[in-house]
């Protein structure tokens, strides 16, 4: 064998324990022959691999199935998993949400304090060493972009969203950021800028003020490219069959220091090539970046129209996938580590050698491939092309990844999966579907607490989740993570069969679910045998796009399997799921007792209260019988166990979590390429 080392296999079987099995290439008896073929091209890769490159020490590689899209943490497209996980790598701010739901501060970029609770008054502080990877410092102008974008306050219009999340119709002449965000809404007043300071004072109080604002784009770039009719054309996005009408090249709109805003010709200028990341490119030098940073400060704080209509028009197309050339709010970001490219195969960062944050890059490049199938990421891992995969979990990759040497292999759990139930679709647990009983809300609760009790979590667990982590558990868990904990709810009680067919025929319940997922198949399949012994017919759901269905056809389903994930707002997100007309309530659940419940809790500013709100509320929810959590998704992350000694020339890399693609920032996950 050449260019590898014979080395032992590490499986981590669950959050911190480890097992080793060690020595020669194991294959196990009874293994589909797709899968021991899968093997064998890996054992035949890892043989015949060549000597690596001298600079690949300094290169790490990373392979998921996540593409990324936008670095625009307020779009639909910068919330996709992929996007938050390159965002994680190159952004860093005033917060970060772990994955248990707390609350992590970065003083090197600056902090975050509640100043006073009536009104609620937040200081934002940036410190010193908080700079963009073109060299340029962070300011209040930054926070008071995301400010203007986020709260809604000076948009035009309220734009419409298509079942995508994507904005429609035709914006080219309004202001409209069409991001506004369920807390920055209650923050009416521009926020006040003091020094390096900026103050942020609420109508009323809201549970996650903690996260509510923080950097996102970069002022001094957005300024420029919406302002200056010297700039390169911004270049318009091109529609996809999945998106509207979406932004417009800047019709050169330009605005000077004191605010005055005058319209330009639009200047025909071609792109120019975008600047080495890490290096202070000619165009943003420190008095013209300050310029159309304060350019911005004052459209907002003047309420410039004339400058909002392009700021905003560029706001809504800054920072998505392509080109790096051609939008430099790829290339101008906060963390450790700046996109040097971004393309179909996924993306490519440096180091920023700006950054002078407490977290410093550990590797002199990053690259994140989103080309491979599962089992070719563990192929190109073998040949040691990968460094760290985190292929889709399956049991043939499983396999195949615990019969490779010289990786740990980690498994866990991602989002919840939970049934949750239909309640406005005309459906069995529709009130409006029993007009006839004597009490029709009583009847569909007594179905509905009697499907839910039929579930047997412990079954799904062994048969669908236990196989892919060793680990797994009936999980209680109805909210995502808001918390230093989930708060955790019992499940229903056993109830009495239901009374049988009626005169229109069985019991029957329409399941909803990804069918193409192995793991939500397998809990399908069990719900079928058990809803059978119940007096209920499960029929499974079968269509085109299951999450389209989900959210615009609830006459199709009565229940629904699907993942519980992590909101970037928690609280504000656990709300907008339940409460009566919530923007995110597909079930049609309607309670005025829980809707007063879960808006005290959107208002509670102290954490502790709001993580019993939480709990009360997702009670609540499980006594209705509006929902009932079986086990956590499971998700497997592979990577090289090397040193440095005999594998010289290699990056070493440790210590490497478990990816979860449901979190809603992934900060946390690359703390192993930060030193």
């Amino acid at each position: 064998m050449t260019g590898t080392t014979a080395r032992r296999t590490t499986v981590a079987r669950g959050a911190g324990e480890r097992a080793t099995v060690g020595g020669r290439r194991r294959r196990r008896g009874g293994v589909v022959a797709v899968v021991v073929a899968a093997s064998l091209a890996v054992t035949t890769a890892a043989c015949t691999s060549t000597p690596p490159d001298p600079a690949r020490a300094g290169t790490v590689v990373v392979s998921s199935d996540l593409p990324f899209a936008s670095l625009n943490g307020g779009t639909a497209a910068g919330r996709a998993p992929g996007s938050v996980l390159v965002r994680g790598l190159v952004q860093s701010g005033f917060t970060t949400l772990a994955d248990d739901g707390t609350v992590d501060g970065d003083e090197s970029f600056g902090t975050v304090e509640k100043v006073a609770d009536a009104p609620l008054t937040v200081r934002y502080t940036i410190a010193p060493t908080a700079t963009w990877s073109d060299g340029v410092p962070v300011t209040p102008a930054d926070l008071l972009l995301e400010w203007a974008a986020r709260s809604g306050q000076l948009d035009e219009v309220v734009p419409e969203l298509g079942a995508d999340g994507e904005l429609v119709g035709n914006l080219g002449d309004v202001v409209a950021f069409g991001a506004t965000s369920a807390a920055l809404a209650h923050a009416s007043a521009v926020p006040v800028v003091d020094g390096a300071t900026v103050t942020v004072v609420y109508d009323s109080p809201v549970a996650d003020w903690h996260v509510a604002l923080d950097v996102n784009l970069p002022a001094h770039v957005v300024g420029r490219l919406a302002l200056d009719p010297e700039a390169p054309q911004f270049p318009a996005l091109t529609p996809t069959p999945s998106q509207g009408v979406t932004a417009t090249p800047s019709q050169g709109v330009t605005a000077a220091p004191s605010g005055s805003a005058t319209t330009a010709a639009t200047t025909s200028a071609d792109a120019t090539a975008a600047p080495s990341p890490g290096t202070t490119p000619r165009e943003t030098d420190a008095a013209g970046a300050a310029r159309w940073a304060e350019a911005v400060v004052t459209a907002v704080q003047q309420q410039d129209r004339a400058a909002l209509v392009p700021l905003s028009r560029v706001w809504r197309a800054a920072g998505r996938a392509g080109d790096v050339a051609a939008d430099p709010t790829l290339t101008t970001t906060t963390g450790p580590y700046v996109l040097a490219r971004a393309d179909g195969d996924g993306i490519e960062a440096v180091r920023n050698e700006a950054y002078t944050g407490d977290r410093p890059a550990a590797f002199d490049r990053v690259r994140v491939r989103t080309d491979l199938d599962p089992l070719a990421q563990l192929e190109a891992l073998a040949a040691d092309e990968l460094d760290v995969a985190a292929p889709v979990s399956t049991a043939d990759v499983l396999v195949a990844a615990t019969d490779l040497d010289g990786v740990t292999v980690s498994t866990g759990g991602d989002a919840v999966l939970q049934v949750v139930l239909q309640e406005a679709g005309g459906g069995l647990f529709d009130p409006a579907a029993h007009a006839s009983a004597p009490d029709p809300a009583a009847a569909a609760a007594g179905l509905r607490t009697a499907f839910l009790a039929s579930v047997r979590r412990d079954e799904a667990v062994r048969h669908a989740v236990g196989m892919l982590w060793r680990d797994a558990e009936v999980s209680d868990v109805v909210a995502a993570q808001v918390g230093p904990q989930a708060p955790a709810v019992g499940a229903p009680t056993a109830a009495d069969p239901p009374d049988g067919p009626g005169d229109d025929g069985p019991l029957t319940v329409r399941v909803l679910t990804n069918l193409g997922d192995p793991t939500r198949a397998a809990v399908v399949g069990g719900l079928v045998d058990a809803g059978a012994a119940a007096g209920f017919t499960v029929v499974p759901v079968e269509v085109d796009d299951p999450a389209l269905a989900l959210r615009t056809a609830p006459q199709d389903w009565d229940a629904a399997l699907v993942p519980a994930a992590q909101e970037d707002l928690p609280v504000a997100g656990f709300a907008a799921r339940w409460r009566t007309g919530g923007a995110t309530n597909v079930t049609g659940h309607t309670d005025p007792a829980l809707d007063a419940v879960l808006d005290a809790l959107v208002a509670q500013p102290d954490p502790q209260a709001a993580a019993q709100g939480v709990t009360q509320a997702a009670e609540a929810l499980v006594t209705w019988g509006a929902v009932l959590p079986v086990a956590r998704t499971p998700v497997l992350t592979v990577s090289a166990a090397r040193d440095g000694e005999s594998d010289d020339g290699l990056p070493v890399v440790a210590s490497v979590p478990v990816l979860t693609p449901a979190a809603a920032d992934l900060t946390w996950w690359w703390g192993w390429t930060r030193r």
